[in-house]
């Protein structure tokens, strides 16, 4: 696996990151929502907030700038083989961080399976790079 370790302090860069805006808007959310009295919607909500966030979050900044602030930090990029990254590609790829066991299974298959890195990595087609690879083409 290769960048392992910049890819794993980029990826608790970005978990901080995420926690905080959802639990922001969790905050905000619970002042509005508790007026509703609905308990369904109480107990479900930050569930929600966490995947419609997590999602919004990797998913734009890797389609627009092929990186997270994670990744930005760490000199990682992300990218395919043509350098292009697309929303849907960006989607797919993060998929498995919404909750940590999905993103431990897609690490430990795409090992299994021989894949350069995540399993959801090789489904999307994309793959990490060092800045340092993307100066050198």
């Amino acid at each position: 696996m290769e960048h392992f370790t910049s890819r794993l302090k980029a990826l608790i860069i970005d978990a901080i990151i995420v926690t905080l805006f959802v639990a922001f808007v969790d905050n905000i959310l619970y002042i509005v929502l508790s007026t509703v009295k609905n308990q369904t919607l109480l107990a479900w909500y930050p569930t929600i907030v966490l995947i419609i966030v997590t999602m919004l979050y990797f998913t734009i900044f890797e389609a627009k700038t092929n990186k997270t602030l994670g990744k930005k930090v760490t000199h990682l990029y992300v990218s395919d083989e043509d350098g292009y990254m697309s929303y849907p590609k960006a989607f797919i790829r993060n998929l498995t961080k919404i909750f940590w066991v999905p993103l431990i299974l897609d690490v430990i298959l795409g090992k299994l399976f021989n894949c350069p890195s995540r399993l959801f990595d090789k489904i999307a087609g994309t793959d990490v790079y060092s800045d340092i690879e993307l100066e050198q083409i």
